[in-house]
């Protein structure tokens, strides 16, 4: 139990490190290095972070997928995220409880559709034919390649929280 509670201190620590580097040191995987897997995690499964690969700038135009490490709270299995978004996670959000949010949710498809294309008028379409993007490069930080380059199965989607309404 010791030894888990070091590796985990270390972890965060790495997250630490990983957002406080400059840009120009990162590199890319292609996604075919993963192994996805949709099933691993259900829309809303609770997580904790333990690893987050950074990003080199906003990814405005989507061309590449955040590495996530977490551990489902279900479960106890550890898996890769990957997601378009960098959340600027910090030391202080190892000990958050996130919610997993997957590439299906109206969310996730509405965060990847080009928002200058919404109407003014709030109509977005049959949002059920709003396809995701399918991305093929992962960055990664090869100061981090140990806990980033593992084996764990992966999904696609995203980090975020599902508050309860209040009262609840």
């Amino acid at each position: 139990m010791k030894n888990t509670q070091v590796f985990f201190v270390l972890l965060i620590v790495a997250i630490l490190s990983a957002c406080s580097e400059p840009a120009t040191h990162y590199k890319f995987w292609n996604t075919s290095k993963f192994q996805l897997d949709s099933t691993v995690l259900r829309d809303n499964d609770e997580i904790k972070l333990i690893y987050t690969s950074g990003s080199p700038d906003n990814n405005e135009d989507l061309s590449y997928y955040v590495q996530v490490v977490a551990i489902s709270q279900k479960s106890g299995d550890t898996f890769n995220i990957l997601t378009p978004l960098d959340n600027g996670f910090s030391k202080e959000d190892g000990d958050k409880v996130y919610n997993f949010i997957s590439e299906n949710n109206i969310i996730y498809k509405l965060m990847q559709r080009d928002v200058q294309h919404i109407p003014h008028s709030g109509d977005l379409g049959d949002i059920s034919k709003i396809k995701s993007k399918r991305i093929d490069r992962v960055v990664r930080d090869p100061k981090f390649d140990e806990i980033a380059d593992n084996k764990y199965l992966t999904v696609i989607g995203m980090v975020g929280t599902s508050n309860p309404p209040p009262g609840n």
